[in-house]
């Protein structure tokens, strides 16, 4: 065998070689933790900015609903009840009503406040332990006492890197919870979207009824809301659960994956019933679709209704009277109306709410399709109807398309939302109701007592089934048409009918009203 001489330099050559290893890994995992702790204090930022811009929001939404109550309650409200209440009851009334919500959603913004402060309490502990491991690492980098140092520094590398993973799954649920604060905020919206709605229900309650001075609020739905991360005595994060909060909201919206907010459908429960051309005072009903149950729709009362028409997005109804002519604007369940469009007598509306146009038949001031915004502005006739004989009557809309279909008594026209391409699509007797199927691309529409369906691009028209009475409105919901009676001499009989277009195309009536000199419904479906 061959002696090496210097074999005490080969050996402190291999152990700086592996001080040096030891060296570069230990530095790249405290850079990679000196670069989590930036995020981390990013993400503080953040989470403050979101508590920061909850509170504005809070203040904003306070006070534009004490602008808005001051303009919708002052005038009209004010002076239907000073006669019935007396001094300022009235406005204290609202005022305390104001303060028992606004104490609701100052709860919610405590408890809000609460989780950022636990949030901010973990950050802090976790950003000691990450300090813990930097400070005592680069003093122990230099010393070395053989196979032992060797062993802590892969030790230590392990626990460094168990806790990186640790950190990395905080971050993650972190952001998951930053989500879920911004789904909280989209319901602190609707609250006050909602609270808004309800102290202008109340206060029309009370100018009708004047007896009535118990405060209401909406029913508590469960909303949920996020807990922090814990650390468990392992070290690992464990994972958020879900507490339920009681809010006030109808339906909270769904936050995507994205952001972005997605207003859901609201589901049609109601069928709201207008009479027709009556001259004596009548009050609405409204007929309960899943229950079958009729009753009276307190908040509208008025005479000589020409039409109706709902707008989901605004949550409104536009409801046409003739002799004044005039459409009124109300929100739903509410009693309060406005003048959006006078000197004009419609027989029915059809809405475009992604192009925010109303189409409405006029007998005045001419016979003619009109349109204009569903605030009232712009109205303009796109086609004179007069000498085709009658007036137009039914009217609904291709939006695909952007195709106007429109009956009149005697005959189905078809035109384009500016008016062109005018053409009669078929003829016949008290047609009256008509209805476009978006769905399947077909036409309803009545001939006297029966209910058919057309294939427009074919022009053929067959038979569904027979109805009990002719129909003198129609909507379409779900695989099925709901429609109004219609009566040539007035009576004290009218009836609302369905007919299922999927299976059973029998024909039923949900409801027969007695309602005197009434010629007709209008009916609308309603959430």
């Amino acid at each position: 065998m061959t002696d090496f001489r210097d074999i005490s330099l080969l050996l402190i050559l291999t152990s700086l070689i592996c001080c040096c290893c030891c060296e570069e890994s230990l530095t790249s995992v405290i850079q990679r933790l000196n670069q989590f702790n930036r995020k981390l204090h990013d993400n503080k930022k953040e989470i403050l900015g979101m508590e920061e811009n909850v509170l504005n929001l809070i203040e904003v939404s306070k006070t534009a609903l004490r602008a808005e109550l001051k303009e919708n309650l002052r005038e009209q409200v004010r002076e239907a009840m000073f006669e019935i209440l007396h001094g300022n009851s009235l406005q204290d009334m609202v005022k305390s009503e104001v303060i028992s919500e606004l104490k609701l959603l100052k709860r919610g913004y405590h408890q809000l406040k609460r989780q950022m402060a636990h949030f901010s309490k973990s950050l802090k502990g976790l950003q000691d332990k990450v300090d813990a491991f930097q400070q005592p690492r680069p003093q122990k980098a230099g010393i070395w006492d053989g196979k032992d140092s060797y062993d802590g520094c892969v030790t230590d590398k392990h626990r460094l890197e168990v806790e990186l993973y640790n950190c990395n799954v905080t971050a993650a649920y972190l952001k998951s919870d930053i989500d879920r604060l911004l789904a909280v905020n989209e319901t602190c919206h609707s609250e006050i979207s909602k609270l808004k709605q309800s102290l202008a229900v109340n206060a029309s309650l009370r100018s009708v009824q004047g007896v009535n001075t118990s405060s209401s609020s909406p029913l508590p739905t469960s909303v949920m809301t996020p807990r922090p991360p814990q650390l468990t005595t392992s070290g690992m994060t464990a994972r958020p659960s879900m507490s339920t909060t009681s809010v006030m909201t109808p339906r909270p919206h769904q936050v995507t994956m994205s952001g972005t907010t997605v207003r859901p459908e609201e589901e049609k429960r109601r069928i709201l019933i207008a009479p027709r051309w009556s001259h004596s005072i009548h009050q609405f009903r409204q007929l309960n679709i899943h229950s079958n149950t009729l009753s009276v729709y307190q908040y509208l009362t008025m005479i000589r209704v020409s039409s109706i028409a709902y707008i989901a997005k605004t949550k409104k109804l536009l409801i046409g009277l003739y002799s004044p002519n005039k459409i009124l604007s109300s929100s739903l369940d509410t009693s309060y109306t406005t003048v959006v469009r006078g000197g004009v007598w419609t027989h029915d509306m059809a809405v475009d709410e992604e192009r925010d146009i109303v189409f409405m038949s006029t007998v005045a001031p001419q016979y003619a399709i009109g349109r204009m915004s569903t605030q009232g502005t712009d109205f303009t006739a796109i086609t004179y109807l007069s000498q085709y004989g009658r007036w137009p009557e039914g009217i609904t809309l291709d939006k695909k398309q952007k195709q106007i279909y429109v009956c009149n008594g005697q005959s189905m026209f078809l035109m384009t939302y500016d008016g062109q391409g005018f053409t009669i699509l078929t003829r016949g007797t008290h047609m009256y109701a008509v209805i476009w199927d978006q769905t399947a691309g077909v036409l309803y529409y009545n001939n006297e007592k029966k209910l058919m369906r057309m294939i427009v691009s074919s022009n053929v028209s067959t038979e569904v089934t027979t109805l009990s009475v002719i129909p003198w409105s129609m909507r379409l919901y779900r695989g099925t048409i709901y429609y109004g009676s219609y009566s040539s001499v007035s009576g004290n009989s009218a009836s609302v009918g369905a007919v299922g277009l999927t299976f059973n195309t029998t024909p039923h009536i949900l409801q027969s009203l007695s309602i005197d000199k009434v010629p007709g419904l209008y009916i609308q479906l309603i959430p």
